[in-house]
Parts: structure tokens; sequence; C-alpha cells
């Protein structure tokens, strides 16, 4: 009996002890802009992959010396959908065409560009590109809220303005599986192929 309550003891002290290792390892190595963007990439792929989609991770197109960008863009027979990363925990406050949205985190406001503007200058290198390579394709854009937390909320008005945890709702729709005879391979190379490294 005193070996069934020693090892019963040992387990208790063991689990308490892991937790403690697991609280102070999230408070020495906080989630960083990089792993916010790695998972929404991560839903994108596993989006992409049965479906016969690309997803390009951070591309920067340039077109006859005019640039646009994106977090991620998938490409699928849909057309193209560029999305932007909001890597921030807070309340999101600002109108659709605003130039800055305002977070406000424990008592601090700050501003950050509105992804819409960059979404739109992002729209016109693509639609350029694919008109020039003989594709015609739609655009469409998200901004991704990546803290899923309670405290992180969004007051912007707009079904593409998200949380994290509605990606892959989003992707769910069936807009996305609509077939709209986009050559995603050609596509995709044509974006790859205006890239900027």
């Amino acid at each position: 009996m005193d070996t069934f309550w020693g090892l019963l003891i040992f387990f208790g002290v063991a689990v308490l002890a892991a937790g403690a290792a697991l609280v102070l390892y999230k408070k020495l190595h906080p989630r960083t802009e990089d792993s916010e963007r790695r998972k929404v990439s991560r839903v994108l792929r596993s989006f992409a992959a049965p479906r016969g989609c690309k997803v390009i991770d951070s591309p920067v197109l340039v077109s006859n010396g005019l640039s646009g960008w994106a977090d991620h863009i998938l490409v699928g027979y849909f057309g193209v959908l560029l999305v932007y990363d909001l890597c921030y925990a807070g309340e999101y406050f600002g109108g659709l065409d605003e130039e800055q949205w305002v977070i406000a985190d424990e008592g601090k406001r700050y501003s950050v560009p509105n992804p819409r503007r960059a979404a739109a200058q992002c729209s016109g290198r693509v639609l350029t590109l694919c008109r020039d390579a003989g594709h015609r394709v739609p655009v469409e854009q998200v901004a991704v809220i990546t803290f899923n937390d309670k405290k992180t909320i969004s007051y912007i008005k707009s079904p593409e303005v998200i949380k994290m945890g509605k990606l892959r709702g989003y992707l769910n729709r069936a807009r996305f599986d609509e077939d709209r005879g986009v050559n995603v391979e050609a596509v995709a190379a044509v974006l790859e192929a205006a890239r900027k490294n």
C-alpha cells in the first residue's frame, strides 16, 4: 500500500513539474510573428493539398516596376486569394477604407496599416501579371487576426477580417470550391516568376 501512495505522489509531483515547465517555457518563448504566420500557412496548405491548390508564402510581386505584397497567396480553380496576417493581440477598430487601424491592448493603443490597401495594390499586380500571360483570374482578399484568445476582438465590420479560429470555416465556403476554369499551375508559375527575392 505504501508503494501505491508513493507512486501516486511521485506522479502527482511529476505532473505539477511538467505543468510548471510548460508555463515557464511559454513565458520565455512567447509567440512570434513568424510562428503566427506559419500557423496561417499550415491552414492554407491543409486546405490546398487535397484540392489541387497552390500556396505561395511571403511573396512580393513586381510587374512593370510596380510591386505588391501579401503574406500568403492561395491559387485555386476559384481564382486567387490574398491573405494578410494581423499578428497582434487586442481589440481592432477602424473603417474598411481607413489608412490605419487601431489596436487597443491592456490600456495601450497603437496603429497598424490597413491590409486592405496593400491587398488592392497586390490585386492589381496579380491581375496585370495574369492578364499579360493570358489568364483571367478573380482575386479576393482576407485579413486573418492570428491571436485567437478571448481578449482579441475585431470591431471592423467586414466578413473579410476574421480570427484564426474561423479561417478553416472561411475557406470551406462554396465559392472556394467553385471551378472558374483557372489554370492553377500556370497562374502559380506566373506569380512565382514575378516574385522579387
